[in-house]
């Protein structure tokens, strides 16, 4: 007797693997006044912790000439692998077709070249993994949540958590954008950022797209006062966007990033902060030079 077929609605929220897609969980949130927890469909976005990359839709865009994606996996068995973080993740690595082209950051993680064969795969697991205490995915358990904000507009936030003190000093870094690996933008798309990885003006440049699959940070709200910047950066070989705290955040504060002036007049959108009574245009107001002051306030604490 054959066995019966998992209904979608098992599928939404128990977590597992569909298709060609990674292992992934849905993501949990607390509702507004923070007396129970709830699922978020994987309908609406499944929870991954590293890199994806469709082998399908990679084939289909067709790099023959860029070996670092030639490894990515072709078959069901191959994505079922340990090692499919490593062959999404070198999807961001800096093509090596491209004539004259180097690296041009160091190494967040070791300080080295990413050209050095000292600076690799250890770095950016550090990073993301880490030990008990430290790595992108433990540090948010620790100590932040995902929360509805109470409004339709913002819907879910990231907050740090209430149950405790907690306090995370300006500068730290909290964590980077993750999401599946789509040659070229997407149209329609509002979780998408580009790690400037090959040369400008490819049409198959590599874009990270957390619409779909992604963690913690697709969730951050934007605002014209935003406590947490971004920056591209470079861990071992991999280009990411990584996320550092703009002011001390302490329990309760909701983290905002700013989306950028680019984003609000391409989708036509207003903001709905609440630095300014009711629905404002940021590239009036200057969001997106405060954003950036704090930004380099934040990563001169780095240094």
């Amino acid at each position: 007797m054959p066995p019966k077929k998992a209904n979608a609605k098992n599928r939404v929220t128990k977590g597992g693997r569909l298709g060609h897609g990674p292992k992934w969980t849905p993501f949990e949130a607390w509702n507004f006044d923070r007396t129970a927890r709830e699922t978020i469909p994987g309908a609406t976005c499944k929870q991954i912790d590293s890199f994806y990359a469709d082998p399908r839709r990679w084939d289909a865009a067709g790099r023959p000439e860029r070996p670092r994606l030639s490894a990515l996996p072709k078959t069901e068995a191959e994505n079922e692998s340990a090692c499919i973080a490593d062959r999404a993740r070198a999807a961001l690595a800096e093509p090596v077709d491209a004539l004259g082209v180097k690296y041009c950051y160091t190494c967040f993680e070791c300080g080295r070249n990413p050209d050095d064969p000292a600076c690799g795969v250890q770095c950016y697991d550090e990073i993301h993994s880490g030990g008990v205490n430290t790595g992108m995915k433990t540090f948010f358990k620790k100590w932040l949540e995902i929360r509805h904000t109470g409004t339709a507009d913002k819907g879910y936030g990231v907050f740090v958590k209430t149950n405790g003190r907690y306090e995370i000093p300006k500068g730290s870094y909290l964590g980077h954008y993750v999401g599946e690996i789509v040659a070229g933008p997407s149209k329609n798309n509002m979780y998408l950022y580009e790690p400037q990885v090959g040369l400008e003006g490819d049409t198959d440049r590599p874009i990270i797209d957390a619409g779909k699959m992604g963690n913690w940070t697709r969730f951050m709200n934007s605002s014209c006062d935003p406590n947490v910047g971004e920056s591209i950066m470079q861990i071992g070989k991999v280009r990411v966007i990584a996320f550092f705290a703009n002011k001390t955040l302490k329990s309760g504060d909701q983290l905002c990033i700013y989306y950028g002036d680019d984003y609000f007049t391409g989708h036509g959108l207003s903001c709905t902060c609440d630095e300014f009574e009711g629905p404002h245009d940021p590239t009036v107001v200057g969001a997106g030079l405060k954003a950036r002051e704090r930004q380099q306030q934040a990563l001169a604490l780095q240094s």
